[in-house]
Parts: C-alpha cells; structure tokens; sequence
C-alpha cells in the first residue's frame, strides 16, 4: 500500500464569522492555528499546515511539510488531495506468512517535516497501524510529525458506564499523546473527557463551515441540538448562518446504549425548516427520535448534517426512509453513494496555499 498529505498554520483563537464565500472563510484561517500551542482551537477552517514551528510553540525555525502519509483508514482521501496540491508520500505495507505487518519507507524525510493522516476505527489494528506508521517516520529520521486524525474511534467509551467497564477512549487518546507529535490534529471530537485525554496543544478542526456553505442558499429557520450535548455545536453553525437562525434542543436519554429516546423539545419549529447537527451517525436511532418529535411539532421541512457518517448496519435504509429532505456527511470516512446522503469534502480544510 502507498499512502500521503500536506498541512496548516494558524493565529486566531476565536471562531470568526464571515459574510463571504468559503474560500473567504478558509483564507481568513489561514494563518490561525499551529503556531498556537496549549490551547484547543475551535476555528471554522484552517488555512494551511504547510508553515508550523519547529517546537510547535510559535518560535524559532518554520519549517514546511514536504510529504503527507495517508495509511488504509485514509486511503479515500488521495484523490481530492492530490487535486488540491498535496504531495503524497510512499511507503510499501506487507505481511509475513502469520500476517505481521511489516513496512517500508519509500520516501528521504531524513531533517524534513511531514504529517501522517490516519484514522483511529473500530477495528484494533487501524490504531496498531497508525502508531506502526508514525514509528517508521520517526525512525527514518523526520524532523517534524504532525498527526492528523480525521476520525477518532471510541470517543464514545470516554468514561466506564457501568461497574467492570473502562474508559477506553481516554486509553486511545493516551498513546495518541505518547507519540510527541509536533501537533496532534482532530475534527470534530465526540467528547471533553477525549479532548483533555489528549492535551491542551491538540487541534480541532471542525466542519462547521462546510455544513454552513452547503446550506447556505437555503438556510434552515431553525437549527436544532439532538441533545444537550449538541447544543454548542448548533449554536456554533447558527452563527455562520444568515440570517441567523433559532437553535432548538431535544432533551434525550438512553435506556441502553444504541437506544435513544427524544422526550421534550426546547423551541418552536412549527411551520419552519429545520436543520438536525451532530458530530456522528451511527446507528441512526438518535435522528429517527429526532425526527420523530419534530414532525410532532409541526416542523414542515428537515435536513440532518454530522461530520462522521459511521452508518452502522441498517442505518442507511433506516433514514433514508424518514420524511427528511437530505443528509450531508462528510468524508472524513469513505462514504458510497447512497439515497438522500450527500457527502463534503474535507480537504478544504487542509488548505495548502493561504492568502
């Protein structure tokens, strides 16, 4: 296999708004985020990770990233990056005759900054193969590592939930740390416990801005929080919108896991178009809740947005089967063609040429 990516910088610790296009967005990031350590950044977009320091605190030598590594869980990607500039690096992936991985660098990084994109999934051996990789630059003599993490897996197992359970998510954000990236890049995190499990130097770009664009010649009246723990995050796109939208929140609970329950509505959606945002979809039960308590209060037209399109199995055909009008996702897992899901691209937020 053969795999690769190209970064951002940064100097905004703000969310800022912006009444022009998402190019006018982007550019606005463009200098805002890496030079910034110990704090997380929520930003609409990054410009560029092609210029970071040296320490990875603002000071001394910049050094640009010369080679992006993208590994199985991001292989997707390599064809929108490489329309937008980014030079992909090479390695080989083999296995011995028991299936041990071995790999092999194909690239001189030696003195060089280079980022490796890579995913953490459900399947164990996409973090095994994410540390392997990063192992193998850093032996190769890589001057600088950022890792960028487009989707962080068990985010959801932040803290046990029941007698013999344990936090999981706050294990896999651990090794992540452990790894010394110079920056350590995720979007759109599924819990605070995994964000301060990683460090106050961590990243987080957010999709906020793509939902907004893809949106944006027909805005929802109301934006609404599927639960209490979404209502930052739809606040947050409100205030990309114009006009400014009402934010709605549905009050949930789960009686298991996998199993939600839409109880109470906080807003008035009668007569208005609403859109749902969340940083997932998984099993879908959450939205089909969702949806169900709106149309309950007379919303006339809905949309749902979440970053990850996990779409565990039925999920699609469950929503899908809803009297909702689309569903954007986007890519930061491969996504099929499917009916009523539209999917964003992410690479826009991996701007490699800032103005």
């Amino acid at each position: 296999m053969k795999g690769g990516i190209t970064p951002p910088s940064s100097s905004s610790t703000e969310t800022i708004r912006s009444e022009s296009s998402f190019s006018g967005i982007c550019s606005t990031f463009a200098l805002s985020c890496l030079s910034i350590p110990c704090r997380l950044i929520y930003h609409p977009a990054v410009g560029s990770f092609r210029k970071i320091t040296r320490h990875g605190r603002g000071e001394g030598e910049r050094r640009t990233i010369v080679r992006f590594f993208l590994n199985d869980s991001t292989g997707h990607l390599r064809s929108s990056l490489l329309k937008r500039g980014y030079a992909i690096g090479r390695y080989d992936s083999s296995r011995f005759a028991d299936q041990e991985r071995k790999y092999l660098l194909r690239e001189d990084i030696t003195g060089k900054s280079v980022a490796l994109i890579a995913s953490v999934l459900p399947a164990p051996e996409s973090l095994f193969d994410l540390l392997a990789l990063h192992r193998l630059l850093l032996e190769n003599g890589a001057a600088e590592i950022t890792l960028i993490i487009p989707y962080l897996g068990y985010a959801r197992q932040d803290h046990p939930g029941k007698k013999g359970e344990a936090g999981i998510g706050v294990m896999v954000a651990q090794l992540l740390r452990q790894t010394k990236a110079a920056k350590l890049i995720v979007c759109d995190l599924h819990s605070e416990r995994i964000r301060k499990a990683l460090g106050r130097s961590v990243l987080e770009l957010s999709a906020l801005p793509l939902f907004a664009e893809a949106v944006a010649k027909h805005p929802p009246e109301v934006i609404v929080a599927p639960d209490t723990g979404s209502a930052p995050r739809a606040r947050r796109l409100a205030k990309l919108l114009a006009p400014l939208p009402d934010v709605a929140v549905i009050d949930k609970f789960r009686p298991r896991p996998n199993v939600a329950v839409a109880r109470h509505l906080r807003g008035d959606v009668r007569g208005k178009s609403v859109l749902i945002i969340d940083d997932m979809i998984d099993t879908g039960g959450t939205l089909v809740e969702a949806v169900r308590l709106l149309i309950e209060n007379g919303a006339t037209a809905i949309r749902i947005a979440a970053t990850h399109g996990i779409f565990s199995t039925g999920a699609c055909e469950r929503l899908s089967a809803l009297p909702i009008d689309e569903i954007l996702v986007t890519n930061t897992l491969p996504q099929p063609r499917r009916t009523k899901i539209r999917c964003l691209d992410i690479a826009p937020l991996f701007n490699p040429n800032p103005t």
